[in-house]
């Protein structure tokens, strides 16, 4: 089955070379785990908070150096995420690189949310912003949790036609946001910037874009799941958490962007 997360469709995790399930039980540690997966999650997920702690009063006193480094961090983290996914033996040293980037990346766009876009109009100060910054990350950490949950207790399964329908929508966000970006960089507003809008119709889509990055978090559970069965080496570990990394970013981005919006009304 295949999942949204391009790590997770990757040709180096697709096609991994298993190990003997005799083999598995005996040499447990060099091989994949859930609790080695979620061990380096979180330390993924530390270091990206720590990053954006630091650089956040650094974009709220240069506002002109969002921009640029958002676009620098999305680059490396491609890049990076790309060797990753070809030789996934580096994952231990790219990963990391790869959390520095999105912590870096998270500042900027939530001061940009806060202090700078539209949406920050009646947010009400720094000391809101943080707040709200503070929310979206509860509210983040609150979904995953739940999500795993009800994945680990057999209520949240997402196969066949049900995980092609998550896979089409996800892909066509991200054609929808990358197509507006482009066209409206080189013709003007043309195309509807919904994911910053805060009538009806923009709350309403970042509901929906909301739900389905939450989804994608039940796609990469069951894709570590399976990992984990097919016996795969241990570095894969880092790699599922990099992939598990990308759609909880995601996942805060949208979530912050509709806390904007509904204080906007």
């Amino acid at each position: 089955m295949r999942t949204s997360n391009p790590v997770f469709n990757s040709s180096a995790y697709q096609n991994a070379p298993t190990i003997n399930p005799i083999a598995v039980s005996e040499e447990r540690s060099t091989t994949m785990t859930v609790q080695g997966t979620a061990l380096k999650t979180a330390l993924l997920v530390g270091i990206t908070i720590c990053v954006a702690a630091f650089s956040w009063n650094f974009y709220n006193n240069n506002p002109d150096a969002i921009v640029m480094t958002s676009i620098i961090s999305v680059f490396g983290g491609l890049i990076g995420g790309i060797i990753m996914c070809k030789n996934p033996k580096v994952s231990p040293i790219f990963a990391p690189v790869f959390a520095v980037s999105e912590g870096a990346f998270v500042a900027a766009i939530s001061v940009a949310v806060v202090s700078y876009s539209g949406l920050s109009k009646h947010v009400g100060g720094e000391a809101a912003g943080l707040a709200m910054v503070g929310q979206a990350a509860g509210l983040t950490l609150a979904i995953a949790l739940t999500m795993l949950v009800g994945y680990a207790s057999g209520l949240i399964r997402l196969r066949g036609v049900a995980a092609k329908v998550v896979l089409v929508m996800t892909a066509g966000v991200m054609v929808y946001y990358l197509g507006a970006w482009i066209a409206n960089m080189f013709l003007g507003p043309v195309v509807p910037r919904l994911g910053w809008d805060a009538g009806p119709i923009g709350i309403g889509f970042s509901i929906f874009v909301v739900v389905l990055a939450s989804l994608n978090l039940v796609l990469d559970f069951q894709f570590v799941e399976d990992g984990v069965q097919k016996g795969l080496p241990k570095h894969y570990e880092w790699l599922a958490a990099f992939g598990i990394l990308t759609t909880l970013v995601w996942l805060y981005i949208e979530l912050l962007r509709l806390l904007a919006k509904l204080r906007n009304n």
